[in-house]
Order: structure tokens, then C-alpha cells, then sequence
């Protein structure tokens, strides 16, 4: 180092205390992860395991309009038929463990102006959940896991009766976005044989869908009429700010933005690609989970479940190593994404 002058910046030794001991770290926490709102973890006592898919159609069945096969006139034998039972399907869950680990050093733990073991485990749980969230989008996008009339393209020209384009061209006149929600409910009404109610339904979309959807005209002119201008520039509690411009319920739908991103670019590379893992375009209209964690063996309308071994959810480890002086920490995570009750979920694609 040259010799220099004494002067304001060159007499101290630079140290975090003149911040306040600041240090920016954006780890999220668990908690506001927007999966836990429309799939419903349930806790298992084993890896592998079954569970059942019971008809529904018995339970409805209404062959004759005065449904005389039942008619039981006075001083006969109770009627006794055959065919009042109903199917069932065995289905079977399969759990895969993951571990995200990380090796902290003595000295490093030691000299760190901040609590590096609470900054990595955050980290290590924050992935762990980004996976998690990755594996239940990628089974609620996934085509082949509906009936086919619970998918429509809406780029497909009439594909839902009276709906012609996109949510984000859609005007006060044509109605598209109100169209295909009622077009949905119905379908899952039907489906269901009226088991679901619709207001258990939600919309899950990508923060970048819900922006393009937020500024089409039939949005626009909704929010005029009857929520109000003021409160939509307030974002007020009438209108979360992270909602994106739509309001929290979209004709008595709930909405729910699905903002957790990943990063999909190898460690090391000068330029890093981050997306949302929700596709732009992709709106997934599911049963809202009843508990926010569902019972082995109880009954479920669950569109989609993630079934969690009992020891493994989110279980953060830690194991010193005295000889290495290192402390190594882990986040295990033990879990399988299924479709529980497809029949309560609708999959609609490039609706901007």
C-alpha cells in the first residue's frame, strides 16, 4: 500500500457498526408460501401408503322421474334392490425424501456480524419450500391429471360456450373472465353432483397473469362500479396490495397469487434466470382445502394433497463436528404431490 495523508476516509478500519450492523438478506419465510392455501398437507405415518377415490354417482342416480323402482306399497316386502352400491378406486402415495444441507465452519460462525447458522437455515428452508411449491404447480399444470372437459385452452375458439379470447382482451360486453368462471363451476357442479360448493373454490395465478388480467377493460369497469377508484389506488384493505390490481375475490372467487420463484441457472454462471413457477397464462381454479392440514383416513374435496412423512416436514438438523470443526446443517423434507379429487379442479391455459 502507497504512504498517503492522513484525511477522513483512511484513519479507522471500516466495520459494520457505523450501519448499525446491517445486512440485507431476502430469505421468505415458510409461512407465506401461497401453496398452503390451495393444496392441503396431510401428515402420514409411512412412505408408501393408500387411499381411496369413492364413486359419486349412486348417491344421485334418478333413472325414473317418480323413482318407482323405491315405491314400497302397504303389505309387501320391503323393496331390496341389487345395484344400490358404488364403486370405489384404490389409489397409492409414494414419499421421496429430500435433503438440503449446507457446511458451516467454526471460524466463520464464530466472526460473522450476523447469526450465520439462523441465515443458512432459512435458506435451506426457503429451497425446501420452493420445491415443495415447484411439485404441486407442476400437478395442478399437468393436463392428463383431469377429466378432459376440466381443461381448456382459450386460445381454442369456442372452448367454453360464448367466451371468444383471452381473459386479457376481455371487454365489459363479451364478459370472458365472469363466462368461463360460471362455465367452471357448473362443470364442477355437475361433476361433483353438487357435493362442492363453488364458494370453495379458488384462482391461483402468476403475479405477471394477474397483471395482465388487472388492466383488461371488463376488470377495469368492474372495479369503477363497485369497488371504487380511491380504494383501488389505496390498495387498502378492501384491496391487498398483493393482488396485483384484481380485487381478492373475482366474482365470488377467491384469488390467490402464487409469487414463489425459482432460479433455474447453474450456480457460478454470470447471469442468473429467475420465473415465477407458475407459467404466465396459466390460471388453476382448485377446492379450497377445508383445514389448513388434512387427517389420514378422513374425507377430502381437495383438489390436490401433499402427502408428509410424519418426521420429515421442514425438520431442520444440525451436527457439530468437533474433530473438523465444522457444524453441518440440513433441511429434510419427505413427501409425494397427489391429485386427490381431480373432479374439483378446472386448468385453464394462454388466458392473456
Amino acid at each position: 500500500m502507497p504512504k498517503v495523508l492522513p484525511g477522513a476516509y483512511n484513519t479507522f478500519i471500516p466495520n459494520a457498526r457505523s450501519s448499525g450492523n446491517l445486512f440485507v438478506d431476502f430469505s421468505r419465510n415458510i409461512n407465506d408460501f401461497a401453496c398452503l392455501r390451495y393444496c392441503q398437507p396431510v401428515p402420514v405415518q409411512q412412505t408408501v401408503g393408500l387411499w381411496y377415490q369413492m364413486g359419486l354417482d349412486e348417491r344421485a342416480r334418478l333413472v325414473d322421474s317418480d323413482a318407482a323402482k323405491y315405491l314400497w306399497a302397504d303389505g309387501t316386502p320391503r323393496p331390496r334392490p341389487q345395484d344400490s352400491d358404488e364403486y370405489f378406486e384404490e389409489k397409492s402415495y409414494r414419499c421421496e425424501r429430500r435433503s438440503y444441507s449446507s457446511t458451516l465452519g467454526k471460524m466463520t460462525s464464530e466472526q460473522a456480524a450476523w447469526d450465520e447458522l439462523d441465515r443458512r437455515s432459512r435458506m435451506l428452508a426457503q429451497q425446501a419450500m420452493t420445491v415443495r411449491t415447484n411439485a404441486i404447480v407442476g400437478k395442478l399444470t399437468t393436463t392428463a391429471e383431469y377429466p378432459s372437459d376440466h381443461v381448456a385452452d382459450l386460445n381454442v375458439a369456442g372452448v367454453i360456450p360464448g367466451v371468444t379470447g383471452n381473459w386479457a382482451a376481455s371487454t365489459s360486453a363479451r364478459m370472458a373472465i365472469r363466462r368461463t368462471l360460471n362455465h367452471i363451476k357448473n362443470t364442477i357442479t355437475l361433476a361433483t353432483r353438487a357435493a362442492v360448493n363453488s364458494d370453495d373454490l379458488v384462482l391461483v395465478m402468476s403475479p405477471d397473469t394477474a397483471e395482465q388480467i388487472a388492466v383488461s377493460q371488463e376488470i377495469v369497469e368492474l372495479i369503477k362500479q363497485n369497488i371504487g377508484g380511491l380504494k383501488y389506488l389505496r390498495a387498502d384493505d378492501e384491496f391487498p396490495k398483493e393482488s396485483y390490481g384484481l380485487p381478492p375475490r373475482l366474482y365470488n372467487t377467491e384469488v390467490i397469487i402464487e409469487k414463489t420463484v425459482k432460479v433455474t441457472s447453474q450456480r457460478g454462471l454470470l447471469t442468473q434466470s429467475a420465473q415465477y413457477v407458475l407459467p404466465i397464462g396459466t390460471v388453476i381454479v382448485c377446492h379450497k382445502p377445508a383445514a389448513l392440514e388434512g387427517v389420514e383416513g378422513g374425507r377430502s374435496f381437495s383438489t390436490c394433497s401433499i402427502h408428509i412423512y410424519r418426521d420429515d416436514d421442514l425438520s431442520v438438523e444440525t451436527d457439530d463436528v468437533r474433530w473438523d470443526r465444522l457444524t453441518n446443517i440440513a433441511v429434510t423434507d419427505n413427501f409425494d404431490v397427489n391429485m386427490t379429487a381431480p373432479l374439483t379442479g378446472f386448468l385453464l391455459e394462454n388466458v392473456c
